[in-house]
């Protein structure tokens, strides 16, 4: 056999191997193969995580602070009847961990490996779920979150002081009221829909855009390096020099827009 025939019968096996491989995907949807502490290979069905409650050290009327320290995990915080912790794990690694002392409940799920990759058609990269809820009558003094990788997003909570680094993720704010907010990230966009503000403090933000919308801020100063700046003053929205300003919004690498 020659070997331009071998090339050309290699070929058709690849490219009769490659459509029914596609086809069984497509109807069957058998699995992948994840990344897991090593290569496996789970069915879609399996691929749904590990999704657990967890049981709060304390009362949860004792709660007046929160302290949230991931790695790599997406973390949201919204309101619902009673007070309580959710994970969703796609790592057989790193449980999140909960404690509590003088007041402050604090999440911790820096050890755990969280993310998985399939290369299946195309990458997919899962990072874990971490959902807090917070009673309709939970106002919080202090919520303090330190994320390294993930995505955080804050939906109707109160709090009387935020301080929130975020290093590889987008932050959401949304109907959210904060007495004072310092917020910075390095990589990740940034956006606030019908959240208040209502002392000052900071929004930095290195390589990423920053949105707010429908908001109601104290006098502020914004202003983009590298990026598209469009600032719509309304109602009682007011702009300032940054010596003068309560919040100060600033942008290295992005699009900043309020309106």
């Amino acid at each position: 056999m020659t070997h331009k025939r071998k090339m050309i019968i290699g070929a058709l096996l690849l490219t009769v191997g490659t459509l029914v491989a596609a086809v069984i995907w497509q109807f069957e949807k058998p699995g992948s193969l994840v990344w897991d502490d090593g290569f496996k290979y789970q069915t879609e069905s399996k691929m749904s995580g590990e999704l657990v409650t967890h049981d709060l050290p304390v009362v949860s009327s004792k709660i007046t602070a929160l302290e949230i320290d991931v790695k790599n995990a997406d973390v949201k915080i919204i309101k619902g009847e009673q007070f309580k912790v959710t994970t969703r794990n796609w790592s057989s690694k790193g449980a999140t961990q909960i404690s509590f002392d003088a007041g402050q409940l604090t999440i911790n799920d820096s050890e755990g490996e969280a993310s998985r990759s399939s290369f299946g058609i195309g990458m997919i990269i899962r990072t874990n779920q971490i959902t807090i809820t917070l009673p309709e009558s939970q106002h919080l003094s202090t919520l303090l979150v330190k994320s390294r990788n993930g995505d955080l997003d804050v939906e109707q909570v109160s709090v009387k002081t935020a301080q929130i680094m975020a290093t590889n993720g987008d932050t959401k704010f949304e109907r959210a009221t904060f007495g004072d907010l310092m917020m910075t990230s390095t990589n990740g966009e940034i956006q606030l829909k019908r959240t208040s503000i209502e002392n000052g403090g900071q929004i930095i933000n290195q390589n990423g855009d920053i949105e707010i919308k429908d908001s109601r801020l104290p006098t502020f100063y914004a202003k983009t390096k590298w990026g598209d700046e469009d600032v719509e003053l309304y109602h009682d929205l007011r702009q300032s020099s940054q010596s003068q300003a309560k919040l100060v919004v600033t942008s290295q690498n992005g699009d900043l827009e309020i309106d």
